[in-house]
């Protein structure tokens, strides 16, 4: 069952304005579009915004056990944004889809997996006659991608099914807006998240507090807002911001400080809903890495979210959404956890349950700690591999511990590089990372 593998990491739909993305981030989002080549198998076509070294690709695909020549990979023509994101224009290019249909009648494709299904994959899909095959493609092609990424959707659902949430609520309109954050959270000396509705790892969250000291885990700052008339001030001068010029609804939570992101994944398919994994998230302030399997989950609270998040999930496969979930929450000081978001998309969990799934073996979960890093400086690629090869560090399938290269540093400034551990336990985890950077740190170059 060869699959078209779509790696559009950030989508208008995603994340508003695809203009208003930094350039470097677009670059950065583009290199790590990489990640979904560990979900490749035997005949798959996989699409990358951005070129990547045939050293990387047989790498990846010798740790997966597949022939490097039993998948193809196409990178379109830079587009109007350049070669960081794959806008449409990128997507409907004549001499793209050309190869790109030639690909998918060579291998066979007879399905699509993106990383995002938006309205400009839904459209490529139907173009390459993918959609009758593709699970739950008639609920993609009206908008259900945006519908079901919409931090607004998740609030009404969590709160049709119960599901333990942050006290907070859904506004579009910025004086009901003021006024809640202030009467009912910043006057009562709690602090509170102002979410887009539409974004990715933290990139469109602020925090807001009357005191400051606040670390700004999951957002990209936190500020002081002492009275109503700095709130009112903030709130005016960040609502086009916020709204993505007025287009979009802004969710606002209580913040808890001190408290753990953790996640679940499960994937929806035609007979119900079915378990991956779940993770704690390492937040730099915003997402830098993941530890699997979560160390919450010893937490007498862990089985209820495990339940809560199936009961969310079952309104989202009534709706006809077959695919991945990957469902967000924190773990307070008090130890409870509240949902505070989900997902529906490949995410960016995704490639660590593949590599543990298909590299590591089916018990990884019950046998093994996985620790993802990002944006780390490696030197060159073959260089990085060589040295954890020497000095013991490298994946090791006979012990079934050590370092692999989920995404090679491409970018021309450096810092977009990233790995996973594989290790025994909590302890070996930190012996292999302080390796690495011993290992690692003296090759780079510095800039």
């Amino acid at each position: 069952m060869p699959t078209l593998i779509i790696s559009n990491q950030r989508t208008e739909e995603m994340v508003g304005d695809l203009e208003l993305l930094d350039p470097e981030y677009r670059l950065y989002v583009g290199n790590q579009a990489q990640r979904m080549a560990w979900c490749l198998q035997g005949g798959d076509v996989l699409v990358l915004p951005m070129a990547v070294s045939e050293e990387f690709l047989s790498y990846v695909t010798a740790a997966l056990g597949i022939a490097r020549d039993s998948v193809e990979v196409l990178v379109p023509p830079p587009g109007r944004l350049g070669e960081g994101v794959l806008s449409q224009d990128r997507l409907t290019d004549e001499g793209f889809l050309a190869a790109l249909r030639d690909a998918v009648q060579t291998h066979g494709v007879d399905r699509v997996l993106p990383f995002h299904f938006d309205s400009s994959v839904a459209e490529l899909t139907r173009t390459l006659g993918l959609d009758k095959a593709t699970p739950g493609f008639g609920f993609l092609d009206q908008g259900g991608g945006r519908l079901l990424n919409s931090k607004a959707t998740f609030r009404a659902l969590a709160g049709g099914t119960g599901a333990p949430v942050p006290p907070g609520g859904v506004f579009s309109s910025q004086e009901e807006a003021a006024t809640y954050l202030w009467e009912r959270l910043l006057s009562r000396g709690r602090p509170a998240i102002l979410k887009q509705d539409f974004h990715v790892a933290g990139f469109g969250n602020e925090i807001v507090s009357p005191t400051p000291g606040i670390d700004p885990l999951g957002a990209q700052r936190a500020l002081v807002t002492a009275g109503r008339a700095d709130l009112d001030t903030y709130v005016t001068e960040r609502w086009p911001w916020l709204t993505d010029g007025g287009r979009n609804r802004v969710v606002i939570e209580q913040y808890i400080p001190q408290s753990a992101p953790i996640y679940a994944e499960v994937r929806i398919e035609e007979h119900g809903v079915e378990f991956t994994g779940h993770g704690e998230m390492r937040m730099k302030p915003v997402l830098n890495g993941l530890i699997v399997p979560a160390p919450s989950a010893e937490l007498p609270a862990f089985p209820g979210f495990l339940d809560a998040v199936q009961e969310l999930c079952r309104p989202i496969h009534a709706m006809g959404y077959r695919g991945i979930v990957s469902i967000d929450a924190i773990v307070t000081p008090d130890r409870d956890i509240l949902i505070n978001e989900f997902n529906c998309r490949t995410g960016g969990s995704t490639h660590i349950h593949r590599i543990g799934e298909r590299v590591v073996g089916d018990d990884y979960f019950e046998e093994r700690v996985l620790v993802e890093l990002r944006r780390c400086t490696f030197p060159p690629f073959a260089t990085a591999v060589k040295a954890l090869t020497e000095h013991g560090l490298a994946y090791d399938p006979a012990t079934r511990t050590g370092v692999l290269i989920t995404v090679d540093d491409t970018g021309p400034s450096g810092g977009f590089g990233e790995y996973c551990v594989v290790a025994r336990d909590a302890e070996h985890v930190r012996e292999l990372e302080q390796a690495v950077a011993d290992v690692l740190t003296p090759l780079c170059v510095k800039g």
